[in-house]
């Protein structure tokens, strides 16, 4: 085939040609950039001298790819070096004459016509947009992009590269600050969608060799740049990554050996590598984070007039944008909005209180509307830009990484026109590669189901790449992706409907990093019975294991219990007792019900786990109960309430407190009922007993107090103690006590909230124990002790109730002698307190476990 004056080449010559250089462009270096292509010095010339001898029109023809490259290389190499006459570097370069307007307007128009042949989405007429944005940026311009990726760097942290959107919102946003009247080298970044200059500085930061000669340019002036701050590559740490953790804002750092710490208030909180931190409410919108000798405030909660919106399954931040702007675009199909004043949502209705009482929170889907008084609405779109996303149901989270059910679809958005509709879809899990075929149509957006990936057989949660490749791509291990998204898949477990249960145990389980799950025959389930509020799945990652907290598909309610500092399981339907000292007891709530609403107290709260699986029902809500209704309770959908339980509040005694001193035992409290007298009744362990009383007021009682028995009481505050003396030569004793309403005259007993009485012990000599000594002291300690006393009953009296056990059943331990001292009951004919029998001496315990 002659081509141009004399030069004569086969059809197969010019196509072995085009391949190689397309081949070197869609390689596994995956620029968008043809100039950037690894190009060998042989093809190069080669190309070189076919495009000098060749008539240009006819290569865009026969060989776009070469063509492209011959008008693009000039720019990238030569461009602002000697000026900045776009037409005259490429004349120079193709030996050819660009000087009418008539030859340029063709050449345009040409060269868009081959770019988008080759996957090129070029658009416009000018040289900025149809030249400069698949250019890549021009030798010249290296120094000032260097600088606005390491000042970025330094700013905002370097750019999370496994999250495309964010890292190509992070280079656009580095060249846009820092180089706003360099035009032409915005659009070469707004142009790269797949985020490859954030990638390739990644590689740069990390330590990595450069793939090629331009390259190596390029990592030469981020070295230049990172001296001229005056820092070293390893100062370059990125922020914490702010992420909504299901029911609060957190942190997650960056995994980096530089210590790092955040001010979250008036001492600094260190932050190890990879960790992630729950941010206190009120949220402040600046964090101090500190890394090595680079500190800097982080935005956290939304100013009065942006509001953040975080993937809802995720928690990824999608954007942090003005309340101005109009549309949205996430690639993301629910979100979670948060916002500094209330707005109304299309699907949702109006936004609620959020942990933060300052900050109001809602959860959409794709195609809602946000409506803030005063303002137009603003619209949540899918993207308009190039776009691959999983969309698929969370069953477990661990920071920003969510493990997803395999009964979910992939969905990719593209432009139909450049590249064609068509789109190989390429997914990398494990030592597996699977291709599947997608066709967007006339729309743009193709959905494609797990399963097409084989992700529905039976396996292990795996770490799973998905790519988008070009058209004829399937089975090429080289070929270059045009965007990417990874994730977590569980193989074979689709999305359960309730609690996970009898799914095969994963082979890259950790168990020791596992809790609230219950592993049998070869199956995992949630332990319904753990009182951990997620059930955590451990899932080893090469040398790591990551900790999924597993998504709650059922209700869960604990009691907190402020005073005492720790936390109790409430079963279903039960109910709590809330006494004085637990006036600022608060509940925490577990559901995945996203569409029930909460009732306490016969208070509404709608839909409160739209987007969160816990919430705390503050002591606020516990007292505001001006319905008479004592439930704590779900509402469904269809108007079925389920009463998780039912909330009583009683006034019993506060500051309760014992004292067990040399001579005397002491007991403080403050009666919350009104009193005028006080009567106690001291039972010892030999059969005797002492009772008597003591007035407060005018009205007489029938007998004093026993004697050693001294009692104070505060008329200012109602508070009132207790002594009780020890005298030598008494036996161990039980002392009750019961307080005289002025209204009835009549003596009610002393109890805690819980119904325990109030009582107090001493301890002491028995000449001669016995089976009635024994039993005594048996029913002394099987009666509930109240929670406040802190085990007095049981460590004072114990000891001597176990002594009494062995002096009973002898040397020979004969179980048939201590069998009527265990054989105890509680007044009313109730059970004994569970731990009266691990008082008993072992060998006993053992010999009653042992009958038959």
């Amino acid at each position: 085939m002659k081509i141009d004056k004399g030069i004569s080449l086969t059809k197969v010559e010019l196509d072995r040609i085009e391949a190689n250089f397309l081949a070197a462009w869609t390689g596994d270096n995956s620029t968008p950039f043809i100039v950037d292509a690894p190009i060998s010095a042989s093809l190069r010339t080669r190309g070189t001298a076919i495009v000098r001898q060749t008539n240009l029109y006819t290569l865009f023809q026969l060989c776009p790819t070469l063509a492209t490259w011959a008008v693009l290389t000039p720019l990238a190499i030569d461009y602002g070096a000697s000026n900045k006459n776009v037409y005259s570097h490429i004349s120079v370069f193709t030996n050819k004459n660009f000087d009418d307007a008539q030859a340029r307007e063709k050449l345009k128009e040409r060269f868009r016509f081959a770019a988008r042949r080759i996957g090129l989405p070029v658009v416009g007429n000018q040289p900025t947009e149809l030249f400069f944005a698949p250019l890549g940026p021009a030798r010249s311009q290296l120094p000032d992009m260097a600088r606005a990726f390491v000042g970025a760097a330094l700013h905002l942290g370097p750019p999370a590269v496994e999250d495309t959107p964010s890292a190509r919102d992070w280079q656009r946003r580095a060249v846009a600050t820092r180089c706003p009247n360099l035009t032409r080298l915005n659009a070469t970044i707004s142009f790269d969608r797949s985020a490859y200059c954030a990638r390739r500085f990644e590689a740069w930061r990390r330590g990595n060799e450069p793939l090629t000669e331009a390259e190596a340019l390029l990592f030469a002036a981020y070295d230049q740049a990172v001296i001229g701050f005056g820092r070293h590559r390893s100062d370059l740490v990125a922020p914490p990554r702010l992420f909504w953790n299901g029911f609060t804002l957190a942190l997650e750092a960056e995994p980096s050996q530089s210590a790092q710490s955040i001010k979250l208030g008036p001492f600094p909180t260190q932050l190890p590598g990879g960790s992630q931190v729950a941010i206190r409410t009120p949220w402040p919108e600046k964090i101090t984070w500190t890394a090595g000798s680079i500190a800097q405030d982080i935005e956290v909660a939304p100013a009065s007039d942006e509001i953040l919106v975080f993937d809802a399954d995720s928690g990824v931040l999608l954007t942090r944008t003005a309340l101005e702007t109009k549309v949205i675009a996430v690639a993301s199909e629910r979100q979670v909005v948060i916002a500094s004043e209330q707005f109304g949502v299309t699907s949702f209705g109006p936004s609620i209180q959020s942990a933060d009482p300052g900050r109001f929170i809602a959860w959409t889907i794709t195609g809602d509307e946000l409506n803030f008084p005063g303002r137009l609405p603003l619209g949540i779109t899918s993207p308009v830009e190039t776009a691959l996303w999983i969309n698929a149901d969370s069953i477990g989270r661990d920071g920003t990484r969510i493990l997803l059910a395999s009964d979910g679809e992939l969905i990719l958005k593209i432009d139909p026109d450049v590249g064609g509709p068509i789109r190989i879809l390429r997914a990398r899990f494990g030592d597996a590669v699977r291709y599947v075929s997608a066709d967007a149509g006339l729309s743009g957006i193709v959905c494609t189901p797990l399963s097409a990936f084989g992700l529905h057989v039976p396996g292990d949660p795996v770490r799973v790449t998905f790519e988008a490749l070009a058209p004829g791509a399937a089975g090429d291990l080289q070929a270059r992706s045009e965007i990417f998204v990874t994730g977590w898949i569980w193989q074979g477990v689709p999305a359960p409907s309730t609690e996970l249960c009898d799914v095969p145990v994963p082979g890259n389980i950790d168990r020791a990093r596992s809790a609230g799950l219950k592993i049998l025959d070869g199956k995992i389930s949630i332990d319904p019975r753990s009182e951990a509020e997620t059930a955590i799945l451990g899932i080893r990652d090469g040398g790591i294991t990551r900790e999924f907290r597993l998504t709650a598909r059922g209700e869960k309610l604990w009691h907190c219990r402020v005073g005492i500092g720790d936390r109790v399981f409430v079963p279903m339907n039960g109910r709590i007792v809330l006494s004085h000292n637990g006036r600022h007891d608060t509940l925490l709530l577990r559901s995945s019900d996203k569409d029930a609403d909460l009732l306490v107290l016969g208070n509404v709260l709608q839909r409160p786990f739209l987007g969160r699986q816990q919430l705390e029902i503050g002591a606020e809500k516990l007292e505001a109960n001006d319905n008479n209704d004592d439930r704590i309770a779900l509402r469904r959908r269809d108007g079925k309430i389920d009463v998780l339980a039912r909330l009583q509040r009683v006034n019993d005694p506060t500051s309760i407190s014992v004292e067990d001193q040399p001579r005397e035992v002491v007991l403080h409290l403050i009666p919350q009922s009104r009193f005028d007298a006080l009567m106690i009744r001291i039972d010892d362990a030999l059969g005797g007993s002492r009772e008597g009383a003591v007035a407060f007021g005018y009205v007489p009682v029938d007998a004093p107090l026993p004697h050693g028995v001294r009692v104070l009481s505060d008329v200012n505050t109602g508070a009132i103690t207790i002594r009780l003396a020890k005298r030598d030569g008494t036996p161990p004793s039980r002392a009750l006590f019961w307080l005289r309403s002025p209204e009835t005259r009549d003596f009610a007993p002393l109890e805690d909230a819980a119904g325990a009485s109030i009582a107090i012990a001493t301890s002491g000599p028995i000449a001669a124990p016995d089976a009635l000594a024994g039993a005594r002291l048996a029913k002394f300690l099987a009666e509930p002790a109240p929670v406040a006393l802190d085990g007095h009953m049981l460590s004072v009296l114990g000891p001597i109730y176990e002594r009494c056990l062995a002096e009973v059943a002898g040397p020979s331990k004969i179980l048939g002698r201590i069998l009527p001292i265990l054989n105890v009951s509680r007044t009313h004919h109730q059970p004994p307190r569970h731990d009266l029998f691990g008082v008993a001496p072992l060998d006993f315990r053992m010999s009653i476990v042992c009958i038959p």
